[in-house]
């Protein structure tokens, strides 16, 4: 995003990439992900379209799931490259390494060359985090990168981490009818996202009905002849064919040069000020910097940050900064989405609404879950959690009225249409305001 936006405001830009164009989101990430949450969807609603009348035989083909993928990525990563071509941004294919005041060393096989530059914006992403005691082998330990491959469906499997990542392919993976079984060492699921006590236990039941056992206050202790130690109210071996080990990102920060030209790092996030600086001449974005590893923001920060450097160096007034709403979805089943403050919040008047009292929630078979929205004293939208059907596509309307700053009373007095999920979020409201219409 930087690279093509500084080629767009007209600045002479190189993009310096060691493997393939759009990085972890596109290749190993979020696109993957939902690719495969999509294919597998008619998989988790088979018992919703048995009530329906619809009985669906669906036979699993690997091989074409996997050329779907690959099809998906390869003509986004083509885009990427057209995109960047028609912003006049070169692409040098190969590793960079800072080797002087803004100096660039790109290395590709026994090929090496040196780059010049004003500005070096360092946006090399993260990697899965790997256990000491549970290395990957892409045989019986896998990372996230192994899963998205698609090597085979175990019959049991075992997800070390209940987190975004760790959630979202057992979803998968039990679609496809392994036996999953989810590790989490904290007290709930989603740890450090903010999700309300009330959102945790219903996502918790939610996946257990599908058949995803959930073990919370659970460590893994050690690999096993046959699957995996772990460590909870007792110690005991969990059989599985396949251990997923979804614990975490770590930057991908060594082997950058870093440390000669005074750029600071803790736990190996690259640390800047306010406006992306790490050290004069270098910037840094995205998972590398830290904070909330999500795609969006990483895609953010570098917009910014172009529009910054190009008015630094024309002579006019930078895009005024504010700070932004960032939401967070989660593709299980039901999909989780959050935006601003938790909604347990002390103190935040809360307005919730359940999908079992929505027409169109009813009309697809799916009337569980609930919008719940907080505001402040003074009426304005402070949050939002949606737990329930298309709450990744629902969240945006509350990003943007938190964005705006409005209340949820000019929330509600938006007309919504019928019969919608939408329509959710505008009785939320109502409820907020003690107003309720389809509620009691």
């Amino acid at each position: 995003m930087a690279a093509r936006r500084l080629g767009q405001l007209g600045l002479e830009t190189v993009l310096v990439e060691k493997e393939a164009l759009g990085g972890t989101c596109l290749n190993r990430g979020c696109i993957p992900t939902k690719a495969l949450y999509a294919a597998t969807l008619p998989l988790g609603k088979r018992e919703t379209y048995r009530k329906m009348g619809l009985d669906l035989e669906i036979r699993v083909d690997l091989p074409r799931m996997r050329a779907f993928l690959a099809e998906v990525v390869g003509k986004l990563r083509d885009g990427i490259g057209r995109l960047l071509s028609a912003a006049t941004v070169e692409v040098l294919q190969g590793e960079g390494r800072l080797v002087g005041p803004g100096e660039v060393e790109v290395h590709e096989d026994s090929r090496s060359e040196r780059i010049s530059a004003r500005a070096i914006i360092l946006a090399t992403g993260s990697s899965p985090v790997a256990l000491p005691f549970l290395p990957f082998d892409g045989e019986r330990v896998w990372s996230s990168d192994h899963a998205l491959g698609l090597p085979k469906v175990p019959e049991k499997m075992v997800v070390v981490g209940g987190g975004v990542v760790g959630l979202e392919l057992a979803t998968v993976y039990c679609r496809l009818g392994a036996k999953v079984t989810v590790v989490e060492m904290m007290e709930g699921l989603l740890p450090g996202l903010g999700l309300s006590r009330r959102g945790e236990a219903f996502l918790r039941q939610a996946l257990q009905r599908q058949g995803i056992e959930v073990r919370l206050k659970t460590r893994a202790a050690g690999l096993t002849k046959h699957g995996l130690l772990v460590q909870g109210e007792r110690e005991e071996e969990m059989e599985a064919e396949v251990i997923l080990v979804a614990v975490g990102r770590r930057p991908n920060s060594h082997g950058l040069g870093l440390e000669k030209f005074g750029v600071r790092l803790e736990r190996g996030f690259v640390q800047t000020d306010e406006g992306f600086r790490a050290a004069p001449g270098i910037y840094a974005i995205g998972d590398l910097r830290g904070g909330a590893l999500l795609a969006h923001k990483a895609s953010h920060e570098g917009l910014t940050l172009a529009e910054r450097l190009s008015a630094e160096w024309k002579g006019t007034t930078p895009p005024e900064e504010r700070p932004r709403a960032m939401p967070w979805t989660v593709f299980t089943e039901p999909e989780v989405a959050l935006v601003g403050l938790p909604v347990d919040t002390p103190g935040l008047k809360r307005g919730l609404f359940p999908f079992s009292a929505l027409g169109r929630a009813w009309a697809e078979g799916e009337p569980e879950g609930f919008v719940a929205l907080v505001a402040e004293e003074g009426g304005k939208i402070a949050g939002a959690e949606i737990i329930g059907p298309y709450a990744a596509e629902l969240i945006a309307e509350v990003t943007l009225a938190l964005e705006l700053g409005i209340s949820v009373t000019e929330l509600a007095e938006v007309v919504h249409a019928h019969p919608t999920f939408p329509e959710a979020i505008w009785e939320a409201a109502l409820a907020a305001l003690g107003q309720p219409l389809h509620i009691l």
